[in-house]
């Protein structure tokens, strides 16, 4: 009977033994080296293996960037030629609000007229005397005291714009167009620049005038007539708008665009 005894509880007493010499084994080592009881240890240790190692890139093919549409440069348009015309205070009578997807414009009389922009990316909106313009990245938009609704202008991608917002006209000129929006007529009336840049923008009341390197165009908004001077290699320095006439000055010459008349005269400024 004490056989079997010492015989079953000889395995136990063998594997406590064992455990006893592992254990003070161990902390014979840890008390010689105390600088292994600190936990960050492996996690310095770790950081210098990784500093060591050539930064992992992605692979092109993995990377899932999203398209972003290329901002096109719209700026506000300043005269080359001195503008002095004297403009009277002007206030707006017209502005609107932008909604999520959509602007909605408030007319004088409280008319709301709405325009979705779903789809659209809107790169410029102002609000100025009686009317508002819109551009986007495909349209350009108008509304004014005197419509009903959002006209729209289609633009052909250019890269660059100048914005220029008067009392009842707005131009919108690109490299290769002017796109002038009337307030009366609610309309957006393309002109064409071949071989000419454009330098002076103004409008008061209900007549535009436009300097380019070439010519002088002035237009009645009322009736949309145009009126065209070509200035023959000059070049015009100063101009003024007047209730009954327009003056554009180019050295000793003086180019005067009289409203009754509807017509340009040259005069001498050197008699």
């Amino acid at each position: 009977m004490l056989r079997k005894l010492l015989t079953f509880q000889f395995p136990k007493s063998f594997s406590f033994a064992i455990g006893l010499t592992f254990f003070f084994g161990s902390f014979q080592v840890l008390v010689a080296n105390p600088d292994l009881l600190e936990g960050d240890i492996y996690y310095y240790d770790t950081v210098g293996q990784n500093r060591s190692r050539p930064p992992q890139r992605p692979h092109p093919n993995n990377l899932h960037v999203p398209t972003i549409p290329a901002k096109q440069e719209i700026t506000v348009f300043s005269n080359a030629a001195t503008d002095k015309t004297a403009y009277p205070y002007i206030q707006t009578a017209i502005n609107f609000v932008e909604g999520h997807f959509s602007f909605k414009a408030f007319l004088a009389d409280g008319t709301e007229v709405s325009y979705s922009t779903r789809g659209e990316h809107v790169r410029y909106s102002k609000c100025f005397g009686e009317l508002c313009i819109i551009i986007s990245q495909k349209n350009v938009l108008g509304v004014s005291n005197t419509s009903t609704e959002w006209e729209k202008g289609h633009i052909f991608g250019e890269e660059r714009y100048e914005v220029a917002v008067g009392h009842r006209a707005a131009l919108v000129a690109s490299d290769r167009k002017l796109y002038l929006y009337n307030s009366y007529t609610n309309h957006w009336e393309t002109i064409s620049l071949e071989q000419e840049t454009l330098r002076s923008f103004a409008n008061l009341y209900d007549k535009v005038a436009i300097i380019t390197s070439r010519r002088i165009l002035v237009i009645d908004l009322t009736t949309e007539a145009q009126f065209e001077q070509n200035l023959l290699l000059r070049r015009i320095y100063q101009f003024e708008l007047r209730d009954g006439f327009i003056n554009f000055y180019s050295g000793d010459k003086l180019w005067m665009f009289r409203h009754q008349t509807e017509a340009f005269e040259e005069v001498d400024l050197t008699d």
